[in-house]
């Protein structure tokens, strides 16, 4: 599925994110962006957790500098918990909107 980049912006989320996508009522769409993480590699225990480690540490490096580069890396617990609440809402409002 191609996403718009205007959406893709105003969302926050790169070209090429693994998004989850379910149907809620109503027949409506709701996509949630992913992180993808190879859980056989992580507990095989082998030599090459030692390299999937390195990778997952690349990656939340990768996520906290972008959110510096958003502007969002500095939020108060405040102001975490009125998006999450925000959020909340959203959803409940779109899985509760009666079908047309």
């Amino acid at each position: 599925m191609v996403i718009p980049r205007s959406l893709r912006d105003q969302a926050g989320v790169s070209e090429g994110t693994l998004m989850k996508v379910a149907v809620v009522k109503g027949g409506q769409f709701l996509i949630t962006p992913q992180v993808s993480i190879d859980r056989s590699i992580v507990v095989s225990g082998s030599k090459d957790s030692k390299q999937a480690f390195e990778e997952l540490r690349e990656v939340v490096a990768e996520i906290r500098q972008e959110a510096k580069e958003k502007g969002i890396d500095k939020m108060s617990t405040k102001d975490i918990n009125r998006a999450v609440a925000s959020a909340r809402r959203d959803m409940k409002k779109a899985i509760n909107k009666p079908a047309r």
